[in-house]
């Protein structure tokens, strides 16, 4: 589906990329870390040091901090190797959007050393049905200039980062493609991202509108960094937010010349391709722009677009193809721009369900799109620090494409270079022909490729004789490609070490446990060899927290399933590892619905009963207290067990206590409070569910108050939350009044889930405990409030 990349016929190089020069420090623009987007920072090591790298996060004044968040962070990164850090896992407790600050030194050293930075974002909701990626630069700038934006369909968002210890003032500038210009200029905090919505900020002028974007800092040395993202096809489900979009780093400086690997406007039975090419004059004077189409037939098509001053200007290649020359239609091509003044060029591309109508066009909504700016330089040497091949820990296929450009008269050979996560690699060479495109899939399907299955890996690519070429890098996800992006290679001028070996291989000898509660959040171990890098355990796609990590063990929790979020069903779960850029699947477990019933006689099942007067006494004789022979707890048990939801393993057990207190020693005689022995209870074993029914013992001691009793049950309830159970609070009808009350406020407070045993639960003869009967009604009450609540 993906071409051999294009001829390119200019050569005029006005702007040079950040290139790998003093690339020891980079800067990610656009980052967030939520329920809805998953980041992962890409950091690649050519060389044959071992580094320290360090990530530092900078919040967007609208991101929520959790008390002790881990917002900096330093990580090892072996020779030779690829370092991936999952945001969410690695720096916990960001909720919301973050630029970044990457940097390296050799290890126990000052020394700055290169690497290669990239930041892929995946979204909506843990699918991954979309993605975007951008390089990182090693540079602040003044200025930035971003030439794709439109709303109405899309979602258009500028996302900029402050890496400065102060405050810096902007200047933002859209512009229209009807030449009109909207400017405004706002101050950004220190060390900070700050995130602008154009058609939310401005929705009578650009509430429907394509525009590109200019962002300049009016602060004398205060340089700033530039990202755009869009995203389009809101989703039905979850959280609504989109199942598609794109990202594109801004450009520094308008250029004459600009160039594309990479265009196509056909498909195949199942995937048509569209391609935008979207030029901004950010200049006050008018340009002319001619764009050279270099089809595979080593044709060519040259098309000639005006530009106004200060004006945005939107081609849909495929448009071409129908209206002005049909050699674009159904085609694959690369694209050089030059222009009589400079411009910026990006290029847009969306993918999804060919049309009826015409096959080789895209229905609307678009599966989904990627876009990059072009390049306006080629180069001996590119660095790509993302790669994927073969399925992730949620068992997603992924993808990956290199696309080469060689636009001399001469054939050129390229050296590609990939790197593990473990250190180790493989090289592999291509011959790119003279005016024409080549393109390298790192597939495990080719025997050359075996090493790469299932791996993350960098690639470096470097022509042979030292002619200069240009690539890019395209992934793909799921077998449909209902996902993917793109992203321009960063032009390198450092060393590239081969790896001294091929990657090494990764045994799972054994993994606990073989059972796990229903809403899961218990520990996995998983033990082996070959374990390396920054390792991910998922549990039936969902990632689980790291704990601990060796070369042959790790530690991860469980992701917890709540009463809110659903439990889930009784299936087996699988758990898979990516551990040294390779993922496996390390085996199964079965999960088992686990309740306990805390609590004092009512919970134990304590039955009192009398026997008749004996004269001359008119008082009946109380009989020894005996356990019901089915108290709440087993019943309970019994109907859970009848509940396919729940299954034939559901457990209850009976922890009532006679006699126990909430708070206090000694109620009845008793040795034991409440509040101690739920901490005990819930550390030795994982609960679903926890019911708590207790404090008609305290109430009895009349010094304590229905509230003061009402907080140690919420000290208990807290206890049991705090395992991963959910909360039920019990309440029954022989309480006192006050007490009755205290327990509903607090379990509203506390957002604990709430059962009444209310009258008709029946009472035996001491007008406290209940009777059998009144027993079975208990059973119902809380069967009733569990299956109302867990989805």
């Amino acid at each position: 589906m993906l071409r051999v990349a294009a001829l390119f016929v200019s050569l005029l190089v006005v702007v040079v990329p950040v290139a790998a020069q003093d690339a020891s420090r980079w800067f990610l623009a656009e980052g967030a870390s939520n329920a809805v987007l998953e980041e992962e920072i890409l950091v690649a090591n050519p060389t044959a040091l071992t580094l320290a790298v360090t990530v530092r996060l900078l919040p967007d004044a609208s991101a929520v901090i959790a008390p002790g968040a881990v917002l900096s962070k330093t990580f090892p990164l072996g020779p030779t190797s690829r370092l991936t850090v999952r945001v969410a896992q690695e720096l916990p407790g960001l909720n919301g959007a973050a630029s970044a600050e990457v940097s390296a030194t050799v290890a126990n050293s000052t020394t700055p050393a290169d690497i290669v930075v990239e930041r892929s974002m995946y979204f909506p909701d843990g699918t991954r049905l979309g993605a975007h990626n951008a390089s990182g630069v090693t540079q602040a700038e003044p200025r930035w200039i971003l030439a794709e934006g439109a709303s109405g369909a899309f979602s258009t968002f500028i996302l900029v980062a402050n890496p400065n210890t102060s405050s810096t003032t902007v200047r933002v500038r859209y512009l229209k493609s009807t030449g009109e210009v909207i400017t405004f200029t706002q101050a950004l905090p220190p060390s900070s991202r700050t995130t602008f919505w154009p058609q939310n900020d401005y929705p009578t002028q650009l509430g429907s509108a394509e525009f590109s974007t200019v962002v300049e800092s009016l602060e004398a040395g205060e340089d700033i960094v530039a990202e755009r993202a869009m995203y389009f096809d809101p989703s039905t489900t979850g959280s609504g937010f989109a199942r598609s979009g794109h990202d594109a780093l801004g450009v520094p400086e308008a250029s004459n010349t600009w160039y594309f690997a990479e265009g196509f406007t056909g498909g195949n039975a199942t995937t048509a391709f569209e391609t935008f090419l979207l030029l901004a004059n950010p200049s006050d004077a008018a340009s002319t722009a001619t764009v050279t189409y270099q089809l595979d037939s080593g044709q060519t098509v040259a098309r000639t677009y005006p530009l106004g001053p200060n004006q945005r200007l939107t081609i849909w290649v495929d448009q071409e193809g129908r209206e002005a020359d049909a050699r674009l239609k159904a085609a694959s091509f690369g694209m050089t721009v030059t222009a009589t003044r400079p411009i910026v060029a990006e290029r847009a591309m969306y993918w999804g369900t060919p049309s009826a109508a015409d096959p080789s066009t895209p229905t609307f909504p678009w599966r989904e799109g990627h876009a990059t700016a072009g390049s306006t330089v080629l180069s001996p040497k590119w660095a790509f620090a993302e790669g994927r091949d073969g399925v992730d820990a949620g068992n997603r296929p992924y993808s990956t494409f290199f696309l080469l450009s060689n636009p001399s008269n001469a054939d050129v050979t390229v050296k590609a270079t990939f790197m593990a996560e473990d250190g180790g690699g493989l090289t592999s060479t291509v011959v790119v022909p003279a005016r024409g495109r080549a393109n390298i899939w790192p597939t495990a399907a080719l025997p050359e490729f075996a090493a790469l299955a299932n791996r993350r890996f960098a690639t470096f690519l470097e022509s042979t004789g030292g002619a200069s070429f240009v690539a890019e890098r395209a992934v793909y996800l799921y077998a449909d490609f209902a996902s993917g992006h793109v992203n321009m290679g960063t032009p390198w001028t450092g060393a590239i070490v081969s790896p001294s070996r091929a990657p090494g291989a990764v045994t799972v000898t054994g993994y606990t446990p073989r059972e796990m509660r229903l809403s899961g959040g218990e520990l996995i171990t998983i033990t082996g060899t070959g374990f390396a890098g920054t390792p991910e355990v998922t549990v039936d796609g969902l990632a689980a927290t790291i704990q601990s990590a060796t070369a042959t063990q790790i530690t991860a929790l469980a992701p917890l399933r709540t009463a809110l979020t659903g439990f889930g069903t009784l299936a087996a779960s699988t758990i898979r590892l990516t551990t040294a850029g390779t993922t496996q699947t390390v085996g199964t477990f079965t999960r088992r619905f686990r309740v306990l019933a805390m609590g004092d006689s009512m919970t134990y099942g304590t039955i009192v009963e009398y026997a008749p007067p004996v004269p001359p006494s008119t008082t009946p004789t109380r009989l020894p207290a005996y356990q019901a022979a089915l108290p709440y707890p087993a019943g309970l048990q019994g109907l859970l067990r009848a509940d396919a939801r729940f299954g034939s393993g559901a457990t209850v057990d009976n922890e009532g206590y006679s006699g126990e207190c909430v708070t206090t020693v000694g109620c009845s005689s008793n040795t034991t409070r409440g509040v101690d022995r739920i901490v005990t209870l819930v550390a030795a074993k994982k609960y679903d569910v926890v019911v708590i029914l207790e404090g008609f013992n305290d109430q009895n001691a009349t010094v304590f108050t229905g509230t003061t009793i009402a907080n140690g049950l919420r000290t208990m309830g807290r206890a049991a939350r705090d395992s991963g159970a959910t909360v039920v609070m019990g309440r029954i009808h022989v309480m006192r009044s006050d007490l009755w009350s205290a327990i509903a406020t607090m379990a509203t407070e506390e957002k604990f889930l709430r059962v009444d045993f209310d009258t008709r639960v029946e009472i035996g003869e001491d007008g406290v405990h209940p009777t059998q009967n009144g027993y079975d009604q208990m059973a119902s009450f809380v069967y009733g409030a569990i299956k109302a609540a867990i989805k």
